[in-house]
């Protein structure tokens, strides 16, 4: 496999910083040039129908859910955004049409969700694109493979949801070349 960015960078930490693990911050820096990739090749799915991928995501949920009407909480907890871009979000789809959002009838301070036609159509044409963006992404990939990285990409999800959880800091450099010492098995 050619060097790419993520390998230089790695082996420049390995030169200034030989107590970070570059095993770690190479799937860290994998990760994150993976998520500017990912935001950017779907974004530019979703930009002809005038959704941001956030938008795709409430599109979606309520696609999912239709012909329920959601709450913006329960959308909130869908596509986990702040409950202030969750607002937005539903005021700015429906600005264009894509979804009506009517008062809660057993709860004064909620508010129901819901696609229009409109909405319907972009959603399950914005599923369309995606279904075959992602087969065009992942088409090298055997289904052995997708399974271990579906697998992998889990077993990653937790840890870093359990991290942000414990709300650790970034170690300070003594206990981040114990961290890397105990994690090579040094």
């Amino acid at each position: 496999m050619e060097d790419d960015r993520v390998d230089r960078l790695v082996e420049d930490f390995k030169r200034v910083r030989p107590d970070v693990d570059p095993r770690t911050k190479a799937i860290a820096a994998r990760l994150l040039h993976l998520s500017d990739l990912v935001e950017r090749y779907y974004g530019a799915i979703c930009e002809p129908f005038g959704v941001s991928l956030s938008g795709l995501g409430v599109l979606t949920s309520l696609a999912r859910n239709d012909p329920r009407a959601l709450t913006l909480t329960e959308l909130n907890r869908d596509i986990l955004v702040t409950s202030g871009g969750i607002t937005f979000l539903a005021a700015s789809l429906e600005q264009q049409g894509l979804v009506s959002k009517r008062p809660h009838p057993s709860d004064g301070r909620a508010v129901l969700v819901k696609l229009t036609r409109q909405g319907r159509q972009v959603a399950n044409q914005l599923i369309d694109a995606i279904a075959l963006a992602d087969d065009a992404a992942l088409t090298h990939f055997r289904v052995s493979d997708l399974n271990a990285a579906d697998e992998l990409l889990r077993s990653l999800e937790s840890g870093i949801e359990s991290a942000m959880t414990a709300q650790l800091d970034v170690p300070s450099s003594g206990k981040a070349a114990r961290t890397s010492a105990a994690r090579s098995g040094r």
